[in-house]
C-alpha cells in the first residue's frame, strides 16, 4: 500500500477552519497503522525453563557452560517429544509395545516440595489392562513416580488414570522401602482419564493433591534424633501414606515430640503446632504490653477492606504479658508468649512453678522466626545459656555419650516466637529440676566489671544507694547507682570503682514491691537477674528481672543450698551477706568519670552562674512549693498541699557555682548545690526573713566546699573536659 493511497482513503486530509488535526498527529497515526502486528502469546505449558528468556553468558568450556548446554538439549528434546506425541496420538497404542515403556495406573497423588509423588500400580502391556471393569491384580508391582511441576501440570494425574512413561526413565531403590521410585519422567503421557470416562468436569490447572509434611532438614543434616516408639521398631514397612509423610504426618505416632523444629515443620492449619513438645523452661519473665497507639498506627498503615469494621480492643494500660524461654533436648530455643498477667507480682509464682522444670507445650502457634541480627538482646540471653550443661541429642549420637565426644558447636542463630494461653505450658509429673537447666549464676559487681566480654548477661545482688528518674517510676527510664561489699573493700590498688550505674529500660517490667522501694528515698537491696552489660554500661531491659532481696532470703538460700540441690524456688545467693560500711565509700572525682555515677568532690568556688540563680518561697510547715497568695492579705500565703496558712514562708534558693578542684585540673566543674550548702556559704539570717535581699558574689568566691557527694549529670570531653554535677544526699 502506497502512502498516497493511505492518505486518500484511510486518512483524508481536511483543510479549512473546520480541521483541528495537525500534521504531526496524522504522521503518528500513519506510523501506528504501518507497524507489524504483535505475535500472539502462547500460553501452553512450557519446558522446565523458558528458552525464550535471555541466557546468561558463561565461561567457554567451563562446568557451568557445559551444564547449560546439557539442559538446553534436554529442554529441546522434551519440547520436540511433546509436540510429536500431541500430533501423533493415533499411534499411542502401538508405542506401548516398545521396550522400556511403563504402563502405570494412578492410585494416590501427594504433593512434595512443589512436586508430585504418585503412588502407581505397574500393569503389563496387553490391551486387557485398559478394561477398568476388571478387579486389580494383587501380583502387580507398586511404584512411586516423581513428577516435576511442569509434567504434573500437563498430565493432571488423578486416581485410576493410566499413564505411559517412556524411556529414558530411571529407577531408584531405597533400603527401607520395597517399592522402586521412578525418576526422570519428562517423557510421560496420559492415555486414559478416569474423570472423562465418568463424565466428570475436569478442573483447570494442576489438580489438588494431598499435601505432605516436608521432610525434616534436621534429619537430613544429622542434627536431630528420630522419635521412635515401640510399635515403629517392630514394623519394618509402612503404607505409602506413612512412607511419604512419616515425618509429622500420619506415620509415626508418638505421644510427645522432643524437638521444636520437628513440631514446627509439621504445622497444621493457621500456623498451629499440632504436636505436644517436651521442653525445659530456662527463663520466665514478662514484657510490657504496647498501648493502643501502636494499634492505631498499624490500622492507618494497613487499612482493612471494610471501613465499618470495629478495631480490636486496646490492651489495658499497665498490663504485662507472661513469656517463657524454652529449650528442647536438641538445643533449640523458642520464646512462648502467654496470657496477660492480672498482677505484676504473679511473675514470681510462675517462676517457682515452671523455671528449671520439664514442661509440655501444647496448643501453641508460630508467630515469627527471628534471627540474631534482628533480636540481639534475646540472643545475648541465649548465648549465656550456651553451651549446654549436658550433651544434646543427635541423630548419630546418643545422650549418654560424654561431653568430650562431641563439641556443642556455636549457639543457634535463629529461634521461633510462639504464642499460647495459660494452659499451653504444663509441668510434667517429675517436679525435679531438669539436668538441661542452666540457672542464673550470681556474681559480685567486681567480677561483672572485670569481665572480658564486651556484651553479655549477668546476675548479681546489689544495694541501690541512689535513684535518678526523669518521670515518675514506671513511666520512663530510671538510673540506679549500685554497690556491694566487693566494691567497698579497702584495697591499695583499685581497678574498679566503688559504685556502678545501671539503667532500667521501659521494656523491663517492675513489680509493685520494686516500684515501692524505688519511690522511697531509703537504700534498698535488690537482685538483678539477666542484666545486660554492653559497652561498659549495665542495663535492665527485656528478659531482665528485678526482685527485692532481704537478709532473710540470703539465710534461707544458704540453708537450702546445703540441704538439697539448687532450684529456682530458693534464689542463688552469696554465702554470707556482708553489711556495707556507713557511710558508703565513693571515689573522688577523676578523669575516668562517667555520666550517671556518684563521686566525692572538694574544691574552691571560682565563679557563680548568675543566669540560673533564683529564689522562691516555700511552706514552713510541709516544705511544699505550691503556695497561693491570699487576696485579703497579700503578704501571706496558703499552702495548697497542707491547706495551712503560711505567715513566714521559708526562702529556697537555686545556686550553681564553678569549682576548682586539685583532684581534676584543667577542667571546668559546675555544681548545683543543695539548700543546706547554700545556707552555709550565704548569710543564714537573711534566709529567715520574708524577703531575701540577695547576695554579693564577691563574698561567695574563694570559699571552700567539701567533701560533697555529687551525681554526675553531664560529661563533655571535647574541646575540653567539662563536667556538670549535682549535690545529693544518700
Amino acid at each position: 500500500m502506497s502512502l498516497s493511497r493511505l492518505d486518500s482513503r484511510s486518512f483524508p486530509l481536511q483543510t479549512g477552519e473546520g480541521s483541528k488535526r495537525s500534521v504531526s498527529d496524522w504522521v503518528r497515526s500513519a506510523h501506528a497503522m504501518l507497524q507489524t502486528p504483535q505475535k500472539p502469546f502462547d500460553r501452553q505449558s512450557k519446558t522446565p525453563e523458558d528458552s525464550a528468556k535471555k541466557r546468561r553468558k558463561f565461561q567457554s568450556g567451563g562446568l557451568a557452560e557445559r551444564l547449560n548446554r546439557l539442559q538446553s538439549r534436554q529442554r529441546s528434546a522434551i519440547s520436540f517429544w511433546r509436540h510429536q506425541s500431541i500430533s501423533d496420538t493415533a499411534a499411542t497404542t502401538a508405542t506401548v509395545d516398545r521396550p522400556g515403556v511403563l504402563v502405570l495406573e494412578v492410585l494416590e497423588v501427594q504433593e512434595e516440595c512443589s512436586m508430585q509423588l504418585v503412588h502407581c500400580e505397574h500393569h503389563q502391556p496387553p490391551g486387557e489392562a485398559h478394561q477398568r471393569n476388571q478387579p486389580l491384580s494383587e501380583n502387580n508391582t507398586h511404584m512411586l513416580v516423581l513428577f516435576n511441576r511442569e509434567t504434573a501440570a500437563q498430565l493432571s494425574p488423578t486416581p485410576r488414570d493410566i499413564i505411559h512413561i517412556y524411556p529414558p526413565w530411571q529407577s531408584l531403590s531405597m533400603q527401607d522401602l520395597s517399592w522402586d521410585i521412578i525418576l526422570n519422567t519428562h517423557f510421560s503421557q496420559k492415555v486414559y482419564s478416569a474423570s472423562k470416562a465418568a463424565d466428570k468436569p475436569v478442573p483447570r490447572g494442576q489438580p489438588p493433591a494431598e499435601r505432605c509434611m516436608p521432610y525434616s532438614l534436621c534429619r537430613v543434616f544429622g542434627l536431630l534424633d528420630v522419635c521412635r516408639t515401640t510399635e515403629e521398631n517392630n514394623v519394618k514397612q509402612l503404607p505409602v501414606s506413612s512412607a511419604l509423610c512419616s515425618f509429622g504426618g500420619s506415620g509415626v505416632v508418638t505421644r510427645h515430640c522432643l524437638s521444636l523444629l520437628e513440631a514446627i515443620e509439621g504445622l497444621g492449619q493457621a500456623g498451629s503446632v499440632g504436636q505436644d513438645v517436651v521442653v525445659v523452661v530456662q527463663r520466665v519473665y514478662s514484657i510490657p504490653v504496647p498501648d493502643c497507639s501502636s494499634v492505631s498506627s498499624l490500622k492507618l498503615r494497613f487499612p482493612s477492606r471494610s471501613s465499618s469494621a470495629s478495631p480490636p480492643p486496646p490492651a489495658e494500660k499497665g498490663k504485662t504479658r507472661l513469656c517463657v524461654l524454652v529449650q528442647d533436648s536438641y538445643g533449640m530455643f523458642s520464646v512462648v508468649q502467654l496470657h496477660l498477667l492480672s498482677c505484676q507480682d504473679d511473675l514470681h509464682r510462675y517462676c517457682q512453678m515452671w523455671q528449671g522444670k520439664t514442661c509440655v507445650l501444647r496448643g501453641i502457634k508460630v508467630v515469627q522466626r527471628v534471627t540474631r541480627e534482628r533480636r540481639t538482646r534475646l540472643f545475648s540471653l541465649i548465648d549465656c545459656l550456651w553451651p549446654p550443661v549436658m550433651p544434646l541429642k543427635d541423630h548419630e549420637n546418643t545422650p549418654s555419650m560424654s561431653c568430650e565426644s562431641r563439641a556443642p558447636g556455636p549457639a543457634p542463630s535463629f529461634c521461633y516466637l510462639l504464642s499460647g494461653q495459660e494452659g499451653s505450658v504444663e509441668p510434667t509429673e517429675e517436679q525435679t529440676v531438669s539436668t538441661l537447666y542452666l540457672p542464673p549464676t550470681e556474681h559480685t559487681l567486681r567480677d561483672v566489671l572485670q569481665s572480658e566480654f564486651k556484651t553479655h548477661r549477668c546476675s548479681f545482688v546489689a544495694t541501690v544507694i541512689y535513684k535518678r528518674k526523669q518521670k515518675s517510676v514506671g513511666q520512663g527510664e530510671i538510673w540506679l547507682v549500685l554497690t556491694d561489699p566487693s566494691l567497698q573493700e579497702e584495697l591499695h590498688e583499685r581497678p574498679c570503682r566503688r559504685s556502678v550505674a545501671l539503667c532500667v529500660n521501659t521494656s523491663c517490667v517492675l513489680t509493685s514491691s520494686v516500684l515501692k522501694a524505688l519511690n522511697s528515698p531509703a537504700a534498698c537491696r535488690m537482685s538483678f537477674r539477666d542484666a545486660i552489660r554492653e559497652h561498659g554500661v549495665l542495663l535492665c531491659a527485656e528478659q531482665s528481672v528485678i526482685e527485692m532481696r532481704s537478709d532473710v532470703d540470703d539465710v534461707e538460700g544458704s540453708l537450702a543450698s546445703t540441704a538439697r540441690p539448687q532450684s529456682l524456688s530458693q534464689p542463688l545467693t552469696e554465702p554470707q551477706a556482708q553489711p556495707l560500711p556507713q557511710p558508703v565509700r565513693l571515689d573522688p572525682l577523676g578523669l575516668e568519670v562517667t555520666p550517671n555515677s556518684l563521686c566525692t568532690l572538694t574544691g574552691v568556688i571560682v565563679g557563680v552562674d548568675e543566669s540560673t540563680a533564683y529564689c522562691w518561697p516555700a511552706c514552713n510547715h510541709c516544705g511544699s512549693d505550691s503556695l497561693e497568695m491570699l487576696a485579703q492579705r497579700p503578704q501571706n500565703f496558703q499552702c495548697v498541699s497542707c491547706k495551712s496558712l503560711v505567715d513566714k514562708p521559708i526562702t529556697r534558693i537555686q545556686l550553681e557555682v564553678f569549682l576548682s578542684s586539685c583532684s581534676l585540673s584543667n577542667c571546668t566543674i559546675k555544681v548545683k548545690l543543695q539548700q543546706k550548702t547554700i545556707m552555709s556559704i550565704l548569710n543564714t539570717t537573711a534566709l529567715e526573713g520574708s524577703e531575701f535581699p540577695g547576695y554579693d558574689v564577691e563574698n561567695v568566691l574563694g570559699k571552700e566546699l567539701g567533701p560533697l557527694t555529687v551525681y554526675v549529670r553531664v560529661v563533655t570531653r571535647k574541646p575540653a573536659l567539662w563536667v556538670g554535677l549535682e549535690e545529693i544526699c544518700i
